[in-house]
């Protein structure tokens, strides 16, 4: 490999024009003002790098034939067990005429653990042998790449590309990276290449530069100026996103919560003056979808700072024409999230509670055609039928046509889901509907939740790359996968829901008897089927997390429990003795405080309310 230089990250129209391009995201702010599309910007550190390996391998060829003018050499794989070995430097016979394998390696060895250290990885570890026509003599060697190259080249591939934090190229190509920062970067790509590579010493590796750029970190964050720095906010997103990688555990939720609670600290902390760079003004709007999400799920108040600072955000967002429906989506979260909190705390009638819910609802649905018809071509899809494809489910996919749109709709359909759940319960706590109406409203309410589980599974591919052409595609899988957990989770509570109690059972046992007979079975495989995929060939471990609570119960939250509970269930959860298990009893302290009948269990069936249904 040759270094050529430092290029030009710019978009195309720039370069043509000799102009400096600002490298913003979707386009740069010259494309904006001459109303041109921005083709996007090129990956440096694959333009900076010139193979070199053919020229390598004819010099080797032309100094072997001087050396032994006869023979005749040419390029061949080395042999197997070559590659399933360490090689030696090892002597031969060069008087014999049949020859033995001549072998040779080139090791880079580092100076220390954190910095430099070279190992042995699968599909990086690259070995050439040259071999005699005449059987002669061999010549193997092999190249190992340094930890901190591994690591840091993963994450930009897996990270970084046209529309997903191209700053962090400008951080790397100043003098010298944070220190903090550029150890979370190495924390992350051996991370998540350690996941879908297995890379030798590589999870040890990671978490060595995750606690060294955590001791950082705490020391930036008692600085009242750097703890301010985007690349402190920065850092606290890769600390966050390494968690995420290596959790795989039923505490995953838990671990994402607090990480939450730390980066709504730092967004306070910086106060509005990180509108003034692009940079602040991604990293606010990204950490904010994650804070609605938090809030509405734990019927919290959302902070009063992500409102009070809505007007500044815009005024200073020269790309607010492009960001303004993901803006507008966020103001709908966040009065949908008050009305939780208050519901919560019993601080609104429930009267008024289903009528502004209602009225969010109505809000929504004018925001989804709003978007459709007047926000341009970027946040405009359609729906296209493609064969049989077991990454698409139902044959049906969604064309986007550039991000930030793909994640932007599957939040919009995740927080609806959430949307008609709060009213349906709602209209249950509400003595002035009759049973037909309740009927009524229950299916129109599920009618919609099944419409936006569609969806999600449409908008999916493209998120995981796996969107036929000339279908958009995320070019950064890792983030958009990152992006499409709790879609994907929402969406699965919904499958959850059309099965039943029973059939849910039956599914966690025998998924492939369960998916032949239930078309609502087969979507809840292939929405797990997606977690397992984010978490093990993604590389996102906290997936498998969220699948396994997704297929272990119902008792993540109260609004994922059924109101009507079949015989079967209730012996399980009775364990066929009467008892009352623990969770149970948390569920019906849960559905108390929230003015909702508690769940019973008597003689083996479980039941709604006194027992007298």
């Amino acid at each position: 490999m040759v270094y050529r230089g430092k290029p030009s990250a710019g978009c195309e129209a720039c370069r043509k024009a000799k102009k400096r391009c600002t490298l913003e995201v979707p386009a740069c702010s010259r494309c904006v003002k001459l109303r041109k599309d921005c083709s996007g910007y090129r990956d440096t550190t694959e333009l900076q790098i010139q193979d070199e390996s053919e020229a390598v391998k004819r010099k080797a060829l032309r100094q072997k034939a001087r050396q032994t003018p006869t023979a005749t050499y040419f390029l061949a794989p080395p042999a197997p067990e070559a590659l399933s070995s360490i090689l030696t430097p090892a002597s031969t016979n060069s008087d014999s005429s049949s020859g033995s394998d001549e072998t040779t390696e080139i090791i880079l060895h580092s100076r220390s653990w954190s910095d430099d250290m070279s190992f042995e990885t699968n599909g990086y570890d690259q070995n050439l042998a040259l071999v005699s026509r005449s059987g002669g003599v061999s010549l193997g060697f092999s190249m190992r790449p340094l930890a901190a190259e591994i690591a840091t080249t993963h994450f930009f591939n897996q990270f970084t590309a046209s529309g997903h934090w191209n700053f962090l190229r400008i951080f790397r190509q100043k003098d010298r990276m944070d220190p903090c920062l550029d150890l979370a970067i190495r924390a992350c790509g051996m991370a998540a290449l350690d996941n879908v590579e297995y890379v030798s010493i590589g999870r040890d590796y990671a978490r060595t530069m995750y606690v060294e750029a955590l001791g950082l970190l705490n020391a930036a964050l008692r600085d009242p100026e750097r703890s301010k720095t985007d690349e402190s906010l920065l850092a606290v997103a890769m600390l966050g996103y390494y968690e995420n990688l290596v959790c795989d555990s039923r505490e995953s939720i838990q671990s994402w919560k607090a990480h939450i609670a730390g980066a709504t600290q730092l967004l306070k902390i910086r106060g509005p003056a990180q509108f003034r760079s692009l940079i602040g003004r991604t990293l606010f709007r990204e950490t904010r979808v994650q804070i609605m999400i938090h809030c509405i799920w734990d019927d919290l108040q959302p902070p009063d700072f992500l409102w009070d600072w809505q007007d500044e955000l815009q005024t200073q967002s020269v790309e607010w024409h492009i960001a303004r429906p993901a803006d507008e989506l966020i103001e709908i979260c966040y009065e949908f999230a008050k009305v939780r909190a208050r519901v919560e705390r019993r601080t609104i009638r429930d009267e008024d509670a289903l009528a502004t819910v209602n009225e969010i609802d109505r809000r929504m649905v004018r925001w989804s055609i709003k978007t459709m018809t007047n926000s341009g071509d970027l946040w405009h899809y359609t729906t296209m039928e493609v064969p049989d494809d077991p990454n698409i489910w139902n044959g049906m996919v969604h064309v986007y046509h550039g991000n930030p749109a793909p994640s932007c709709w599957n939040t919009f359909r995740s927080i609806r889901i959430l949307v008609s759940r709060s009213q349906e319960w709602l209209c249950r706590r509400l003595p002035i509907f009759t049973d037909v109406e309740r009927t009524e409203q229950t299916a129109y309410f599920r009618k919609v939740r099944r419409q936006m589980t569609d969806d999600i599974c449409a908008g999916t591919p493209a998120a995981l790359g796996h969107a036929p052409s000339p279908a958009y595609n995320n070019p950064a899988v890792l983030l958009s996968a990152y992006g499409s957990i709790w879609p994907l989770f929402f969406a699965g509570t919904c499958a959850l829901e059309r099965l039943g109690t029973t059939k849910w059972d039956a599914f966690r046992e025998t998924p492939s008897q369960t998916t032949k007979a239930s078309a609502a079975g087969a979507q809840a495989a292939w929405l797990l089927g997606r977690l397992e995929h984010i978490s093990s060939v993604v590389g996102l471990k906290w997936a498998a997390g969220i699948a396994s609570a997704l297929k272990g119960d119902f008792t993540l939250h109260t609004d994922l429990m059924p109101d009507e509970i079949d015989e079967s269930w209730g012996l399980e959860i009775g364990h066929h003795d009467g008892a009352t298990p623990a969770w149970l009893k948390r569920m019906q302290e849960a559905r108390r405080a929230r003015g909702q009948l508690p769940l019973l269990v008597g003689g083996g069936k479980t039941v709604i309310g006194d027992g007298q249904s």
